[in-house]
């Protein structure tokens, strides 16, 4: 069973690629926006550890704010640049931009993912004054999967405790908010995500593991231990469920954050702002996003 879904897993990440090039050829790339790609953050010559960076034309001499955008895909699939007209039009609103790849199940565990995101943020924290960053305002931005790694990055680097039972050393640049985008909060839920995936993320034997207690991120110490959070989904999104009960926990533990729900509307599907960020909608979701991070 195990060889026959990792099969129909890069059939689907094949499948991905081949969409991805017909998907550009309906888009054009944002005017005003500086674009330099393929940037290693590892130096380990791993094609998965490289990052793209951009910044709005015309502000070359100014600190801007950071995003750092983990792109989704289930944590199978996706790409960096799928995320790159999104990326683009966040970094129109004054931004500085790092959209990073990393590893894909089966080809490594979601701790490793992890690590990856860390040794991107620890390239950041050096690179990003150079770049004209602002390391005071650093935000993590992250759609579906992403939205899910960025949501245990963050915790790991905010909990010791969380981070010893991933067994993952945290980077120490501090994120100050966090924008989570139809995010794939739930992993071992009883659906067709928690059925087959968690023993690829965690493990075979993850429910005796110490991180076992942190796979539900409803986990009072995970909650505790987030940055501020703005949230979108819709009513179309498959996965809006998560969304919505994620955001009664964080109510719950009273956690700052705030939740966007957009109504029942064909186009508006799952992170829609990412999968097609040229719509009036998607537009509004960039604005709120932006607002709301720089608000920290």
């Amino acid at each position: 069973m195990s060889n026959i879904l990792e099969k129909q897993f890069l059939k689907q990440r094949n499948d991905f690629q081949k969409s991805c090039v017909e998907r550009d050829k309906k888009y054009h790339f944002p005017q005003g926006v500086i674009f330099e790609t393929d940037i290693a953050y590892a130096k380990d010559k791993n094609k998965a550890h490289r990052l793209d960076r951009y910044r709005p034309k015309g502000k070359e001499t100014q600190i801007l704010p950071v995003i750092i955008n983990v792109h989704g895909g289930g944590l199978l699939l996706g790409n960096k640049e799928f995320n790159k007209y999104f990326c683009a039009l966040l970094s129109k609103k004054g931004f500085l931009v790092y959209s990073m790849e990393y590893r894909l199940i089966p080809d490594c565990t979601f701790f490793d993912q992890l690590r990856d995101i860390f040794l991107a943020m620890d390239f950041v924290k050096e690179h990003a004054a150079a770049d004209g960053g602002d390391l005071s305002h650093v935000y993590l931005v992250g759609d579906s999967g992403g939205a899910c790694l960025a949501t245990y990055a963050n915790a790991i680097q905010n909990s010791k405790k969380i981070a010893k039972a991933a067994g993952i050393k945290p980077s120490e640049l501090k994120v100050h908010a966090l924008g989570l985008i139809s995010g794939m909060f739930y992993t071992t839920k009883f659906d067709k995500i928690g059925l087959f995936l968690p023993k690829y993320l965690y493990g075979k034997q993850y429910r005796k593991a110490p991180f076992a207690a942190y796979v539900n991120p409803e986990n009072p110490e995970l909650l505790y231990a987030l940055a501020p959070a703005w949230l979108v989904t819709s009513h179309n999104d498959h996965l809006r469920n998560y969304t919505i009960r994620f955001e009664k926990a964080l109510t719950a533990a009273k956690k700052e954050h705030e939740i966007v729900d957009f109504p029942k509307n064909k186009k508006l599907t799952h992170a829609f702002s990412v999968f097609e960020p040229f719509l009036p909608e998607s537009h509004a979701v960039i604005d709120m996003l932006t607002e709301y991070l720089r608000k920290f």
